[in-house]
């Protein structure tokens, strides 16, 4: 008697055992009860994971983990008890199928993530660290619900909180504008929130680390477009003359009408799981990342949802004066690498390059191995798209040579390119292995593009082999374009 019942404690030891395991394998982020919503429940393995509601009807839930998870998700919309925050809940209307209107999709779509829906909650398992958004089927607009999920690999190579260039942020809120030095780390911890602004000025090897979230929320007029001034605490990230950054797993968030990241004069710089979420209500001017000049920089395993263009080139004197309506100015962006990230523009293209009066050059730019998970479908002088670049007063003469597009996935149909200004022109221009769903959106080039290779390039499917395929809108011409094998 006594050997079974050893036997059955044994058993009950080994059962045990995945649960602890699975259990264990989860750190939840907080998140401080002044941004916190239950209008989402989010569980990991069976653990509660707060819920950060960023602005809009925009949520994020963030964790570390390692090997694979089981995520629940539950909508509390439809429960009459429910009375948090979310902007146009009285838009956001459940039909007769409940919240989620019968279907569920995680995105990117190419992580083949399989939801399970029974009545208002979601269940799905993930294996690999990333950014997913999880929506209702019909999800594209700004004004849409979204939760996003940030699941994070742990932490490594922290810094030493105990030395005296390391400026430590504890879970909870900060409310300030800080400024960092060469040689310094500002390390937010998983729950910190910076309600304010970070700014690198004339500073070498700076870092910015953590699994906190900066919130910005200044004065800059709804009414009308100052978002792109060059100053301390106009954006949640802003640097200038700076050699060597590292930012590193922070998620930044834009409620003003502003640019995200302003980079300017900014060389060596790595942008590694960063998030960026723009949530201003006007939907314009929340760029991602920015770079007036500068270059040499990786942009790699991150996630941005912009009001306006993911990534954006300008010379470093048209800080002083955007719109540069009366003078020419002049400068160089190069050498920009990015991959792996998931990307979303509510208003305007993934690439914008260069705008009025700008001398600008660009050179040595790459994309790789990301999804585009939503594109704006309006226009202004040209079609947004992958690669845009206009000018409306017609000086932005321009010189872009060697961009790589590789391996991209477009959820949604878009134009390719929408290049309106025909004093800039375009050399050396690869696209490789790009697929989109839908019909693209006829692209617009009245700039000189020449020397273009098409390579594996599927839009609904169908192989791109001349112009035709593209499309092109009547006048557009692509000289000189090779059309390359299907593998």
């Amino acid at each position: 008697m006594k050997y079974f019942k050893k036997i059955k404690f044994y058993w009950l030891v080994l059962l045990t055992l995945p649960l602890v395991s699975l259990g264990q394998n989860v750190t939840p982020h907080s998140v401080p009860e002044e941004f916190a919503s239950d209008y989402y429940v989010v569980t990991v393995n069976g653990q509660s994971v707060p819920v950060f509601h960023a602005g809009l009807n925009v949520y994020f839930a963030s964790f570390d983990f390692t090997e694979r998870v089981a995520v629940s998700v539950k909508s509390n919309f439809d429960t009459q008890s429910y009375s948090g925050q979310t902007s146009n809940k009285e838009i956001i209307k459940p039909d007769e199928k409940g919240y989620w209107r019968g279907e569920v999709q995680v995105r990117p779509l190419s992580k083949n993530i399989k939801p399970q829906l029974n009545g208002s909650t979601v269940t799905f398992a993930l294996t690999e660290a990333g950014q997913y958004s999880v929506e209702r089927v019909g999800t594209s607009n700004f004004k849409d619900d979204v939760l996003f999920i940030f699941a994070n690999r742990p932490e490594t190579n922290l810094p030493s909180l105990t030395d005296v260039n390391v400026i430590r942020l504890k879970a909870g809120i900060h409310q300030q504008h800080i400024d960092l030095k060469s040689n310094q780390t500002l390390y937010l911890e998983a729950g910190a929130v910076l309600f304010g602004s970070i700014n690198v000025w004339n500073a070498k090897n700076v870092s910015i680390l953590g699994r906190g979230t900066v919130v910005y929320y200044g004065p800059q007029s709804e009414h009308h477009d100052d978002g792109w001034k060059h100053q301390k605490n106009w954006h949640p990230l802003t640097t200038h003359n700076v050699q060597g950054l590292t930012v590193r797993g922070v998620t930044f968030v834009g409620r003003s009408r502003t640019w995200s990241l302003q980079t300017h004069t900014t060389f060596d710089a790595v942008f590694d799981n960063i998030k960026i979420i723009a949530v201003n209500p006007q939907n314009i001017n929340g760029d991602g990342i920015d770079w007036y000049g500068g270059g040499r920089s990786k942009v790699i395993n991150s996630f941005i949802r912009s009001m306006d263009d993911c990534f954006a080139f300008f010379t470093e004197d048209s800080s002083k004066d955007m719109w540069a309506t009366t003078r020419n100015t002049a400068g160089e962006v190069k050498n920009i690498y990015i991959e792996n990230c998931v990307l979303w523009t509510t208003l305007a293209n993934v690439f914008r390059i260069g705008f009025n009066g700008q001398a600008l050059r660009t050179n040595n730019i790459t994309l790789k191995n990301s999804d585009v998970i939503h594109m704006s479908k309006s226009q202004w002088y040209a079609p947004w798209s992958l690669l845009c670049a206009v000018s409306p007063n017609s000086q932005g003469k321009a010189m872009h040579t060697n961009y790589l597009m590789e391996n991209i996935r477009f959820e949604e149909p878009t134009a390719l390119l929408g290049l309106q200004n025909p004093e800039a022109e375009f050399k050396g221009v690869v696209f490789k292995n790009i697929t989109m769903t839908g019909n693209p959106v006829p692209s617009l080039v009245k700039s000189r593009f020449s020397g273009a290779t098409f390579q594996n390039v599927l839009f609904n499917g169908k192989k791109v082999n001349s112009e035709a395929d593209i499309p092109l809108q009547t006048g557009s011409k692509v000289a000189d374009a090779q059309y390359g094998p299907t593998k």
